[in-house]
């Protein structure tokens, strides 16, 4: 199911004209790719993938917590190759669950609900391991299967490396 998500992230990486390495495996778990433009390395890329839940409503719904464990996994991952956060960090989700979209990211990143009003609605608790590992991670990118559909900004201080990345991502969320 891995190598799925992974060819998934990487073709798209290549459409905007990035080279995206895999990163061999080791002992100490690493992001999955190196991304270059040209031979400079301009970001790490991880990708998970959240794979379908037959949740019926017996039970909690876990999609909140499959998010945040895969971003405290993706956040040990960035600290092994990327530890003073030189350059950007990108959590790449592929997302094969009809059930869930990007605001379920939304919501696991935030405890919020977009509502058609534009103002937003609290219903989840963020825990505190998820709002530290917020930090470590400049931008997501979901997909639904195959298809590119969104992708979420950290909060950057950092205003230099937000605008590294938009000149890759941003005439596709548009």
């Amino acid at each position: 199911m891995a190598e799925f998500g992974l060819n998934i992230v990487q073709r798209f990486l290549e459409t905007k004209g990035l080279k995206a390495d895999k990163i061999d495996e080791r002992d100490e778990k690493t992001p999955d790719f190196e991304v270059f433009e040209e031979e400079h390395k301009v970001f790490y890329c991880e990708e998970k993938t959240l794979d379908y839940d037959d949740f019926e409503g017996e039970k909690d719904d876990s999609t909140y917590n499959a998010i945040s464990r895969h971003l405290h996994k993706a956040v040990k991952q960035f600290k092994s190759v990327n530890p003073n956060h030189e350059i950007p960090n990108i959590l790449a989700i592929v997302n094969r669950d009809p059930l869930k979209n990007v605001h379920d990211l939304f919501i696991a990143l935030t405890g919020q609900a977009p509502l058609d009003s534009g103002e937003y609605m609290k219903i989840h608790r963020v825990g505190h391991r998820t709002v530290e590992d917020i930090n470590e991670v400049d931008l997501y990118l979901w997909f639904d299967n195959e298809k590119f559909v969104n992708l979420i900004w950290k909060d950057v201080e950092n205003a230099g490396m937000r605008q590294s990345l938009e000149r890759y991502f941003v005439s596709q969320a548009e």
